[in-house]
């Protein structure tokens, strides 16, 4: 992500490849269309946020899309992906600084 000078936010598309063959990534998803989507909030800054911004973007596309969000609470090691296991095909994560 970098910033442009007129102060608008560019968003780079990670395409997951990988330059070893040690590990594999997941199977992407061929179409959203009738899908469960789960969005983990970490409650770092803005991660609500950009959660929102990245569903209603979803939406747009794909009105029929269930979501299922859950958030990080204060505890560290307090384990919240789980509450995702078996209600969605795929997942948004926000984290990091």
């Amino acid at each position: 992500m970098s910033t442009t000078p007129a102060g608008l936010v560019t968003l780079i598309n990670p395409i997951g490849e990988s330059e070893t063959e040690h590990f594999t990534f997941a199977r992407r998803l061929d179409t959203l269309e009738g899908k469960s989507i789960g969005f983990i909030d970490n409650i770092k800054p803005n991660a609500g946020l950009f959660l929102r911004y990245i569903e209603e973007m979803i939406r747009k596309d794909y009105p029929d899309v269930q979501t299922h969000t859950v958030r990080k609470n204060f505890t560290p090691n307090h384990l919240i992906a789980d509450k995702l296991d078996g209600k969605v095909h795929a997942v948004v994560n926000a984290w990091g600084d």
